[in-house]
């Protein structure tokens, strides 16, 4: 007994005015909701699915996976934006559990600063620290101590959306610094920009099995948004402001093309 035949031919599927997904989408056509294949179709070594025109709709384009990534990243930054948020940076003595903040600066969502100073630490700033960010001694030795600043501080993040590059580390060396001097720490509510430039860049990190994290700079750089100064505390508030503008104007989702000067 002869087998029966699951398949059509290329020829039978046309006479019947049968499409494939290809030829559909050439035609701008896609199988519309709940739509089943009528068929299919073999040729080499495999079979493809074929359509009723008639069971289709206009085609239309769906973002992937990451494009829908990258556009709730961006809303986010148009919501931190619109908030009014304040976007911080700190240069410290170090990043030890006993290293304290030599200088802070917070800006506003318009990039006006808020507080921009040097504090002078409790112990001398190793030269290791200096390196980085250029902070000397001498420069910290008539600014105001940490316990001056506080209370300013405290008034100026009270009840606002805070941004900082890699908030982690800003947030532990604040809390730090205020229980050197005795100080209750405000309680902050903050957004990393380092964790949202990083998922919306897309690398993925094996090692750490998350988003591969930016220096400040490379982000900086690539959003168009680097200042000269860079490891102060004011340059890179502006370029995390900077970061945070160039996710927000990203709302389409898709990634802008490398520029190549």
């Amino acid at each position: 007994m002869p087998r029966t035949r699951i398949h059509l031919t290329p020829a039978e599927a046309a006479a019947r005015g049968l499409r494939c997904r290809t030829h559909l989408k050439a035609e701008h056509l896609m199988p519309g909701p709940g739509a089943r294949p009528v068929g299919s179709v073999w040729q080499g070594r495999g079979a493809y699915y074929v359509y009723d025109p008639s069971d289709c709709v206009p085609w239309f384009w769906e973002p992937g996976p990451a494009q829908q990534r990258r556009q709730s990243i961006a809303a986010q930054a148009r919501e931190l934006i619109d908030s009014a948020c304040l976007v911080l940076d700190t240069e410290t003595t170090g990043v030890g559990p006993d290293d304290e903040v030599c200088e802070i600066a917070i800006v506003d969502a318009a990039g006006r600063p808020i507080l921009d100073t040097l504090i002078r630490p409790s112990k001398p700033i190793p030269p290791e620290a200096t390196s980085i960010h250029r902070i000397t001694d001498e420069m910290v030795a008539t600014a105001p101590s940490w316990p001056e600043v506080a209370v300013l501080f405290a008034s100026i993040v009270a009840g606002r959306k805070v941004v900082a590059y890699n908030s982690a580390f800003d947030d532990r060396l604040l809390m730090q610094t205020h229980q050197r001097h005795g100080l209750p720490s405000p309680v902050l509510t903050t957004t990393c920009a380092m964790q949202m430039y990083a998922a919306w860049n897309g690398e993925w990190d094996k090692r750490r099995d998350g988003w591969r994290w930016m220096k400040l700079i490379d982000a900086a750089t690539y959003c168009s948004a680097a200042e000269p100064g860079a490891h102060r505390a004011l340059a890179d508030a502006r370029m995390t402001l900077g970061v945070l503008r160039y996710l927000q104007r990203c709302k389409s989702g898709r990634r802008p093309p490398r520029r190549t000067s």
